[in-house]
């Protein structure tokens, strides 16, 4: 396997968006039901940032019980995704090789970035994908 594949090779092809004014109440919902740990954050159909599920667990109080993992959710409802989303993420074109999105998350410490077509966000990748690929490369 090589680094210079394509990141289309590792990155999710879920493109599920939220807007930069959505609740994040409404944003962890989705996350949480869809699995995702990262979303593409959208104003007026333009990138605007990426937002976390683990930064949003963090604004609030994480409890365990039983075999539930959760949050407490009520400061959610006060805040916006373009209040916890990390801005000015550089977009990932499906051209892209996997080795450059590496070299680009290591440089800027990024963990997660959103694969784009034409503009249009059709995924992410993180950084997971890329040592999944690195582990499967060695094995």
């Amino acid at each position: 396997m090589s680094k210079n594949r394509p990141v289309t090779e590792i990155a999710s092809k879920i493109a599920l968006t939220v807007q930069s004014t959505d609740r994040i109440s409404k944003v962890y919902r989705l996350m949480k039901s869809q699995s995702l740990a990262h979303v593409t954050v959208l104003e007026e159909n333009k990138i605007v940032g990426i937002i976390s599920r683990k930064a949003i667990k963090q604004l609030g109080f994480g409890y365990e019980f039983g075999n539930l993992d959760d949050v407490e959710t009520g400061i959610f409802d006060m805040l916006q995704a373009n209040q916890v989303m990390e801005r000015d993420t550089p977009q990932i074109a499906l051209s892209a090789t996997i080795e450059e999105v590496a070299e680009l998350m290591a440089k800027g410490a990024f963990i997660a970035l959103p694969t784009v077509h034409e503009g249009k966000p059709v995924g992410i990748v993180d950084i997971n994908d890329i040592v999944l690929f690195l582990l499967k490369k060695t094995c």
